[in-house]
């Protein structure tokens, strides 16, 4: 597929007028002459022609509205609705209010496909203005942004029987899709922005909740009945890219197993660091999420069990009893308690096996004490998600 000739023009004008006020509909977008790229040069192509699609329509919009320059909207800890109540529940998305979390939603979909991190989506997006608040704003997977609004997108359309909404579920499926390295990994966010967001970011459960969405695509969940059969197709076939990505960048130490990183190396698979205080290291709350994921697959093959049982083993040696972390107090730290669930430290160095803790000056320590207090009390530097894993890898053996 050569994205730099005429189909992409095609499509960057079609967004242009979709945005800017009318040849182009909801079910006639930027993806739909696209396919997954095979090569890693056609995969960043893409990637820069839909940046250039997201932000020419931007700026035709505001031209449009007769805007000098296309506003932010507003600011939110996440995403300024009920997530819970907007994407599972039924009775609550058919009520109005319910009804204008979607609209706003939707709204705040991009011509490429995805949405924003941190953006106030309980109103409505203006016409004229920006997608998200971030500057340079691109579409994202971190903070669970895409897959929060396609799960709205889904209850909408099988609550409320209206096909705007299924067609958003639909393109923001094929926008993850898209998405998708050509072996099998995800960005933090795409169209591509450079730097650590690049990398594999299993990071803050990006790409487990890109595959509980590719997954449900594939294996047919009843919830994603309007999904086309052509689309169902590519899902099957990005899951099991995917899970072959997943059990190659599962990090080895002496020829064993282990469990994931934070981030991989598009091209090597390594695990890499990513921001000053995540250092390369051995990533337990992302990996907890990843095998809490690969457990919920019906007849796994024999490769991905093989990864359930190694990292679930490595959880089991590592776990830390009789201490609780408080996060209560001035700084968290970590105090003696009998019955408490097992913890685990959040990073730990791949050589030595020891719990490590990052800062903002790029530091690493053994001891978390030596961190800044803005990053203790800003970061948290232990979980008790691999308890959880324990918990479900026993009735899963069974």
């Amino acid at each position: 597929m050569n994205v730099s000739r005429h189909p992409i023009r095609r499509l960057l004008a079609c967004a242009v007028m979709a945005l800017a006020a009318s040849g182009c509909n909801a079910k006639s977008g930027p993806l739909d002459l696209l396919q997954p790229a095979s090569t890693m040069e056609e995969y960043r192509a893409m990637s820069e022609q839909l940046f250039r699609i997201d932000q020419a329509a931007i700026e035709a919009e505001a031209k449009a509205a007769g805007l000098d320059k296309a506003p932010k909207p507003k600011k939110a800890k996440r995403f300024g609705f009920d997530a819970r109540k907007a994407t599972t529940d039924s009775e609550f998305i058919a009520t109005a209010q319910g009804r204008q979390v979607a609209e706003n939603v939707l709204s705040f979909q991009t011509p490429s496909g995805g949405w924003s991190k941190r953006t106030d989506m309980g109103v409505p997006r203006q016409k004229g203005h920006q997608f998200g608040v971030e500057k340079n704003y691109i579409p994202t997977f971190d903070n669970l942004a895409t897959s929060t609004q396609f799960w709205v997108m889904v209850n909408a359309c099988n609550s409320l029987k209206e096909a705007r909404y299924c067609d958003s579920a639909a393109r923001a499926l094929k926008y993850i899709l898209i998405a998708q390295y050509p072996n099998g990994g995800w960005p933090q966010t795409f169209p591509l922005r450079g730097k650590y967001h690049d990398y594999i970011t299993y990071n803050d459960t990006a790409i487990t909740s890109l595959l509980t969405i590719v997954a449900a695509a594939a294996n047919g969940d009843p919830r994603l009945e309007f999904i086309p059969g052509a689309l169902r197709a590519l899902a099957q076939n990005s899951l099991q890219r995917a899970l072959n990505m997943v059990v190659a960048t599962q990090v080895k130490v002496n020829g064993e197993p282990t469990i994931w990183g934070a981030q991989h190396h598009v091209k090597s698979f390594e695990p890499t660091a990513a921001r000053a205080f995540e250092p390369v290291a051995l990533a337990t709350s992302e990996s907890a999420d990843l095998v809490l994921f690969l457990m919920t697959l019906e007849q796994p093959p024999e490769h991905v069990q093989h990864s359930i049982e190694s990292a679930s083993a490595w959880f089991e040696r590592h776990r830390i009893n009789g201490l609780k972390y408080r996060r209560d107090g001035s700084l968290p730290s970590l105090i003696p308690e009998e019955n408490a669930d097992p913890l685990w430290a959040r990073f730990y160095d791949i050589h030595s096996d020891r719990p490590i803790f990052g800062d903002r000056d790029g530091k690493v320590y053994f001891d978390v004490d030596k961190v800044s207090a803005e990053r203790r009390q800003g970061y948290a530097w232990y979980t008790e998600q691999p308890h959880k894993v324990l918990k479900q890898y026993a009735r899963w053996k069974q």
